[in-house]
């Protein structure tokens, strides 16, 4: 399993945003002296609710004990650097290429996006203090933030959405009897009881072996590169038969439970 960024525009964020759109724009109106404490106070609820969901849907926090499993268990095989193979993958490399070429260009995007705010808040301020009533100020700004909501969501889908690899393929790795798991440069691990359900396609001619998920509630790519694949997949196979032994052995103690 690996690492994947979570929707900022979930209905839990929606709603957070549209409170956070009406209070800042009374604030603003009513009481800008207290801008300031409420941009703070928005920011810590913001973090809040996102270290929330990016507690419940990233599968290295979610499923942590699943990776304590796999990473204190016995090691079987390992690649300490494997990266001249990844690096001869004239295909992955080309996906790397193009991901980055697109996140750097976003990245540039979002400058000029954050700048042109500055800039354009400067004017609002301006256009809604030339309203003579509190009214009229609200609704200045009720109407430049939800534009700007519409202006963001639409630049996220379409613009400013991270590009991310289709597939995860760690330098190094570590076989252990409960699964697979990357120690650095990547968010990686696979516990055995999913390899087990898993698609494993093997490449021999660019040494890897693909690890493909069968199961949308659980998407993953895992690729492991090696010298030797066919070495690297009896190690698989392997882990997959021990986990196997361990979901039969706890069955029939299931089942002699329910008879006595």
């Amino acid at each position: 399993m690996s690492a994947t960024p979570y929707n900022p525009y979930n209905w839990k964020f929606l709603l957070l945003t549209q409170v956070w759109l009406v209070a800042i724009s009374i604030i603003l109106s009513y009481f800008p002296q207290y801008y300031i404490e409420a941009l703070a106070i928005y920011f810590v609820v913001f973090l809040g609710i996102s270290f929330s969901i990016q507690y419940k849907t990233n599968p290295m926090f979610r499923d942590r004990k699943l990776l304590a499993e796999v990473a204190n268990s016995r090691v079987i095989y390992e690649e300490k650097d494997v990266t001249k193979i990844v690096q001869a993958d004239a295909e992955l490399q080309r996906e790397y290429m193009e991901a980055a070429k697109k996140n750097l260009s976003m990245m540039g995007i979002y400058v000029v996006y954050i700048i042109a705010l500055f800039i354009a808040y400067g004017y609002l301020v301006r256009f809604a203090d030339s309203f003579p009533g509190t009214y009229g100020r609200l609704l200045v700004y009720l109407v430049y933030f939800e534009a700007l909501y519409l202006v963001g969501y639409f630049m996220f889908r379409k613009i400013l959405r991270p590009t991310m690899m289709s597939v995860m393929a760690p330098t190094s790795y570590s076989v252990t009897e409960k699964g697979i798991y990357s120690k650095k440069g990547y968010s990686t691990f696979l516990h055995a009881k999913h390899l087990v359900d898993s698609k494993i396609d093997v490449n021999k001619e660019k040494h890897y072996v693909e690890i493909d998920s069968t199961s949308t509630k659980l998407p993953y790519k895992i690729r492991l590169y090696a010298p030797d694949v066919d070495r690297l997949m009896e190690y698989i196979e392997r882990v997959k038969r021990l986990e196997l032994k361990r979901q039969s052995s706890s069955q029939q103690q299931k089942s002699e439970g329910a008879n006595t």
